[in-house]
C-alpha cells in the first residue's frame, strides 16, 4: 500500500471511529437515566477540523446562510471510496460574530448544511472539545 492510500485509509478509519462514538453518545439510552451520556458530555457531536496537504485548514462555504467555516461534524463515511459527509459547524466569537480563528472561538453551532468531501486532499484531523457546542463560558473579573 503506497503512502497516499495508507494515509487515506487511516483518515477514513479515524472518521469512522468518530462517527461511531457520536452514534454511541446519541443512541445510548438507560431505562433509569435516559440519555445520561449526552447529558454528561453535553453534546452528541465531536467537532473537528481537517488539515490539507499544504498545511492549511479545509474551509467550506454555506452559500445559503453566507458563512465560511473550518469546523465540522462527521455525518457519514464511505470507507470504500474514502469520502465523508460532514455538516458545517458555525463558529462564533465572544461578541457573537462569525470567526474562524480558533483562539477567538467561544461557541460552535450545528447547522443543517451538509457537504461531501474527498479525503484524498486531507492530511490530518484535529479534534476539538465537545464543550465548544455548549456555548457556556465564564468571564472572570479583571480585579
Amino acid at each position: 500500500m503506497n503512502n497516499e492510500k495508507r494515509r487515506n485509509h487511516f483518515l477514513c478509519e479515524a472518521l469512522h471511529d468518530i462517527k461511531e462514538l457520536q452514534d454511541v453518545m446519541k443512541d445510548f439510552h438507560s431505562k433509569y437515566f435516559g440519555q445520561l451520556l449526552v447529558k454528561i458530555v453535553g453534546s452528541d457531536t465531536i467537532p473537528f477540523f481537517l488539515i490539507t496537504h499544504d498545511g492549511t485548514h479545509l474551509k467550506l462555504m454555506d452559500t445559503i446562510k453566507q458563512f465560511e467555516t473550518e469546523f465540522f461534524r462527521i455525518e457519514a463515511i464511505d470507507r470504500e471510496h474514502c469520502r465523508g459527509t460532514v455538516s458545517l459547524l458555525r463558529a462564533y466569537d465572544y461578541e457573537g460574530h462569525d470567526t474562524n480563528l480558533i483562539a477567538d472561538v467561544v461557541r460552535l453551532e450545528r447547522t443543517s448544511t451538509k457537504k461531501s468531501i474527498e479525503l484524498c486532499g486531507i492530511s490530518a484531523i484535529q479534534l476539538l472539545k465537545p464543550d465548544m457546542l455548549k456555548g457556556k463560558f465564564i468571564i472572570e473579573p479583571k480585579w
